[in-house]
């Protein structure tokens, strides 16, 4: 029996000898031979998470070196320090696989998009959902866009007279998630008026306990993670989230049946679940198919853009000359009205807030990293990956490289001039990632992000009542800030 047990362990034994072989031929932070670098991330808050591994790469970088290797416990987890180095992972069509902190989301998420290894299945689903995010098709979302953002300018407007800090973050989350709820999957859950929705409350419970579960391995244990209680959370958040996704499917697909809903004469504002429920009728998707991609467009949708639209605001209140700049381009394109909806013809005009945005992700991005594991050995910049380790794309390591962006702590939204941009490897920036797995809704997170803040700049003047650095960002799924966006708004009219 013991030489039995011994034997599975063989395996695992021997990825471990292989990963440390070359992992001690790349350069990174020293490393214990048993656990690796664990010991200076262990028991981090998520806001302190980011300055070891910004800190790290800096160290890396002034070396010469266009890699980090980070060793947790018997595992080898490489991280590219510049756009070039990037290139070998971000292009590979063969090296697609989510990393293993994925598996944690999989129940969730399953075969969507996000997680789907790139095979024929989803090469497949890509192109049935690009339709949707065709740039004409955007355009028929604006009047959900606007209606929700005036919304959130009504409720924000009750702290102007009386002068008290507000707490921007949730109230731009509750409006993202209206706006995603009504644009995927045609109905109004008015996350706005009911503060406490069950939905809110579950993606952000099951995201943190996916950031404690990565950093701390001991809970990848199964009766650990039943033990600490975080099973029994786990479950609960998870039965939620489905619950949620399958009763608006059923009553969606019910309505299509009974030719409620009039597909051929509403395709130009067909949301996300309509144009898949036409799918399903074409035996294209199963429903399980039309659950996993509705989830993924909710979760993907509404984090990353509330974490944009937030720190884009923060930004500004910090520099008010960057948001007096931003007004004035506004109000030359859309005039005095704070009230005027905005169009998607108009919104290509705002050179200089498109810039701001740009530079805000820089600063901090939505998605401060996404995991790779190797299928096969990959050589980045001389140095061989071995198979079963991870590379880690981490848009905040990527745009904090002093090497390319001067004085990277620093906001300078001038960074995108055109001319700026042309020295510049194009996966230096990445907010989105990029090469064949790019975000297939990034055009529908700008133009969201961009008319939130239309209205709320037309309409207030953002002012700090912290430091700049007082709120941190915290490395979690999406980037949050730890204090959240604490301002006062002076109305502007």
């Amino acid at each position: 029996m013991v030489l039995i047990y011994l034997s599975t362990w063989i395996p695992t034994l021997r990825k471990f000898r292989r990963h440390w072989r070359y992992g001690n031929k790349m350069p990174g932070p020293p490393a214990h031979p048993i656990y690796g670098n664990l010991g200076p991330i262990v028991g981090l808050n998520t806001e302190d998470l980011p300055a070891v591994f910004i800190n790290w790469a800096a160290e890396q970088r002034d070396k010469g070196n266009s890699i980090m290797r980070v060793m947790l416990l018997g595992t080898v987890y490489v991280w590219p320090l510049n756009g070039k180095a990037a290139a070998a992972i971000v292009d590979s069509t063969t090296e697609t696989n989510k990393g293993d902190d994925y598996e944690f989301f999989s129940p969730w998420l399953g075969g969507g998009l996000l997680l789907e290894g790139y095979g024929e299945r989803w090469r497949s689903h890509r192109k049935m959902l690009t339709p949707a995010f065709h740039f004409a098709k955007l355009g028929g979302y604006f009047e959900v866009f606007n209606n929700e953002a005036k919304i959130m300018v009504d409720l924000l407007s009750d702290f102007c007279d009386s002068g008290k800090t507000v707490d921007i973050f949730p109230y731009v989350k509750r409006c993202a998630l209206d706006i995603i709820s009504e644009t995927a999957m045609g109905i109004k859950i008015d996350a706005q008026m009911n503060h406490d929705h069950k939905y809110v409350q579950a993606v952000e419970g099951f995201n943190k306990i996916g950031v404690l579960v990565s950093f701390n391995p001991h809970l990848k244990n199964p009766f650990i993670f039943w033990a600490t209680g975080y099973k029994a959370q786990y479950d609960d958040y998870l039965h939620t989230l489905k619950n949620f996704t399958e009763k608006v499917i059923k009553e969606r697909r019910a309505a299509h049946e009974s030719g409620e809903i009039e597909v051929e004469k509403s395709k130009r504002m067909m949301n996300f679940l309509d144009l898949m429920l036409s799918m399903e009728e074409a035996n294209q998707l199963t429903s399980e198919d039309i659950r996993q991609e509705v989830d993924t467009f909710m979760f993907a949708g509404h984090d990353t853009t509330t974490s944009s639209t937030s720190w884009a605001c923060w930004n500004m209140a910090h520099h008010p000359d960057v948001q007096e700049k931003v007004y004035k381009e506004m109000m030359e394109v859309f005039g005095d009205d704070p009230s005027t909806d905005i169009t998607l013809e108009n919104l290509g005009k705002l050179n200089y807030l498109d810039r701001v945005l740009k530079e805000s992700k820089r600063i901090i991005p939505p998605v401060p990293a996404l995991q790779r594991k190797l299928t096969n050995d990959l050589e980045i910049d001389g140095y061989t990956v071995p198979a079963g380790g991870n590379v880690t794309i981490s848009p905040m390591v990527l745009h904090s490289n002093h090497l390319v962006f001067d004085n990277p702590e620093k906001f300078d939204p001038d960074r995108f001039l055109p001319d700026e941009v042309s020295k510049r490897h194009p996966y230096d920036f990445m907010p989105f990632l990029a090469g064949p797995r790019n975000c297939i809704g990034q055009k529908f997170a700008q133009l969201n992000e961009k008319v939130m803040l239309c209205h709320i700049i037309r309409n207030f003047k953002i002012e700090p009542t912290l430091g700049y650095k007082d709120t941190k960002q915290c490395l979690e799924v999406v980037t949050k800030p730890s204090k959240g966006i604490p301002v006062r708004l002076v109305r502007k009219i």
